[in-house]
């Protein structure tokens, strides 16, 4: 199957139009016309998981975030991201990221991430946007999703739900001691880095806003907005993306093409 063939099958997926404006997504390293026997997917490129496709002798790598996100003026030994740069096209590595596109479109990562946390009447949180999938159906994508947990829910429980869903070890609740025996029922998800829809999550009338990269004082003013701020960290909420990805690429690629994976695992110690 030529690397070509696989981007048109990523693209059926998640075009890549439907990425943010600022975002680097599609092939950023290799050639379309390359032969792909191996795929290895993971959440991002680094070191570790350029090593693993070298061993593996896989042909592409496919991950959530792009490897390459500001212009290069050198690609050279003297940065990391130069060495893996330079490994990559060493080994004739290709490189493909899904970002923002991804995390926008029907059935991407911001409904995966609603889904795991049982959320109904889902809706689109910002950056609401039509397109049509691969059959010719309209569709909606956009940042984020808000909808309801069903029955009201203790707070308490609400964070031991997340931690469960989504394996996560420790959470930043931005609300006073005295919320966490509150009920709460409407949600508002972004995987990733959402600070910035936190304005939305409030005017789609959100009780609580799941994302990451919270810094202190983002969290103390949500809280004085009235919003219950949870911080569950940026990589947390995006892992499900490799478990998806893998199952996607099996579906829909030639049989003759292995997919394998990088096991995920935090990028950090937690002491």
């Amino acid at each position: 199957m030529k690397c070509k063939n696989v981007v048109e099958v990523l693209n059926r997926l998640a075009p890549e139009s439907l990425a943010c404006s600022w975002d680097n997504v599609g092939l950023s390293v290799g050639r379309l016309d390359k032969n792909v026997s191996k795929i290895l997917v993971a959440l991002e490129v680094t070191g570790h998981v350029i090593q693993k496709a070298i061993e593996e002798q896989a042909d592409m790598i496919i991950t959530h975030h792009p490897l390459i996100f500001q212009p290069q003026k050198k690609i050279n030994s003297e940065t990391a991201l130069g060495r893996m740069l330079l490994r990559l096209m060493r080994y004739d590595i290709s490189c493909y990221a899904m970002h923002t596109n991804f995390d926008a479109v029907s059935g991407g990562m911001a409904d995966l991430a609603a889904e795991r946390l049982g959320l109904k009447q889902v809706s689109v949180l910002a950056d609401e946007q039509t397109y049509r999938d691969a059959d010719g159906a309209e569709k909606l994508a956009g940042i984020g999703r808000v909808g309801v947990i069903g029955e009201e829910i203790l707070l308490q429980e609400l964070c031991t739900k997340i931690k469960k869903k989504f394996g996560v070890q420790v959470l930043s609740v931005y609300a006073g001691e005295e919320k966490m025996d509150s009920y709460v029922s409407r949600v508002a998800i972004v995987p990733g880095s959402g600070r910035d829809y936190i304005p939305n999550a409030i005017g789609c009338r959100a009780e609580v806003f799941i994302t990451g990269d919270v810094t202190h004082h983002v969290g103390l003013e949500a809280a004085e907005e009235g919003i219950i701020l949870i911080d569950a960290g940026h990589y947390r909420l995006e892992h499900i993306f490799v478990e998806f990805m893998e199952q996607y690429l099996n579906k829909n690629v030639s049989a003759d093409v292995d997919v394998i994976t990088v096991p995920t695992k935090n990028p950090f110690v937690i002491l």
